[in-house]
């Protein structure tokens, strides 16, 4: 199953806007923040989920997160809001699921911000064989059934983790013509299954084949959040930076292209003072969307490592003087550096978008 991508479904909106007169439906709006909640993996984007909204029965709008304006006009009424990865109905490898939903009540001429957190809202189960398998059978395999009959086929060399929808699921193992039942394994939204299979004769060798089924179960509990700004509904990129306001706001973030004005340089944590060129060190640059910024916690402190981005970037540097008010754009981690938001471990090139500001 792959992700599908849609277009907006506008016929349903258009109808539903115009079933009602200006007098009886006033017009409100909408503005979005979607964030990954516990159990959501880091590489998962959120600007590829779609975005579902329901008056009642009736789908009023569906498109792709990434395609959303920063507004959404909507009559006046009560919606669900739902957000998801891609549609999960059966069983799937390799198929994490992720979805969030809320509702909300849209009131004419008034914009309403909403968060909708999006979770695994499916269960994984990966079969791991014991290698005694091997030597007692030519061929085996196991298939793991959900509630409503549909399955999983897990080949003795099958190592990908399979995802089912919450509810009861249980291993049948197929083993030279045996087939041999597991008792049923209850599965919630996150949980991540081993299912470790051996076989265990019953009393003596020559007994009866039974298969021992071990469950260790665990839950991704990290938490990573994706703010989804308005002024950038894009993905991050060479064409498309974080300005500095969506750099600070997206700390902890790698590989990342960032844009902003050099203001100055610090001296260190206890000289925060960025303005005054007796502080400046060849260690570092601030950055910030104006020029005239001098708030230390609006602004971004680029770490220059030793090298081309020292040489080239660092104001205490004579070559370098014309770079003051400069914008620059630059590629790295945004992570912490000097107890403030920062920017660290810079790759790539150095380019100035635009002249110098005067």
């Amino acid at each position: 199953m792959k992700k599908r991508v849609f277009l907006w479904i506008w016929s349903l909106f258009v109808m539903f806007a115009c079933s009602q007169t200006p007098e009886e439906k006033g017009t409100g709006y909408l503005t979005l923040n979607i964030s990954q909640g516990t159990g959501t993996k880091a590489d998962v984007d959120i600007f590829d989920f779609i975005l579902r909204i329901s008056d009642g029965p009736v789908e009023v709008m569906k498109g792709r997160i990434a395609d959303l304006p920063a507004e959404i006009a909507l009559p006046e009424g009560s919606y669900t809001i739902e957000a998801y990865s891609m549609e999960f109905d059966q069983p799937e490898f390799e198929m994490p699921f992720y979805s969030g939903k809320t509702t909300v009540a849209i009131e004419a001429g008034e914009t309403k911000d909403v968060s909708l957190v999006c979770s695994q809202g499916n269960a994984g189960i990966k079969v791991v064989w014991a290698s005694s398998f091997s030597t007692l059978y030519e061929n085996y395999y196991a298939r793991i059934h959900s509630d409503d009959e549909t399955y999983l086929h897990y080949s003795s060399a099958e190592t990908r983790t399979g995802y089912f929808l919450p509810g009861t699921v249980s291993v049948v193992v197929h083993a030279d013509g045996q087939t041999i039942n597991s008792s049923p394994i209850t599965l919630a939204a996150r949980d991540m299954v081993t299912a470790y299979l051996r076989p265990k004769y019953e009393d003596t060798p020559s007994g009866g084949l039974t298969i021992e089924i071990i469950i260790d179960i665990t839950v991704n509990e990290r938490e990573i959040e994706i703010t989804v700004d308005p002024e950038n509904t894009g993905l991050n990129s060479e064409t498309n930076p974080y300005n500095i306001e969506q750099a600070i706001a997206r700390q902890n973030e790698t590989g990342v292209w960032v844009t902003g004005y050099i203001v100055g340089s610090i001296y260190s944590t206890s000289n925060y003072d960025f303005t005054d060129p007796d502080n400046w060190r060849n260690t570092n640059i601030v950055l910030a969307d104006d020029i005239e910024e001098t708030d230390n916690q609006n602004v971004i402190f680029v770490e220059l490592g030793a090298g081309t981005f020292r040489t080239n970037l660092a104001l205490t540097n004579v070559n370098n003087k014309d770079n003051l008010y400069r914008k620059v754009l630059l590629k790295g981690n945004l992570r912490e550096y000097q107890s403030r938001s920062g920017l660290r471990d810079l790759s790539g090139t150095i380019s100035f978008p635009e002249e110098k500001e005067n």
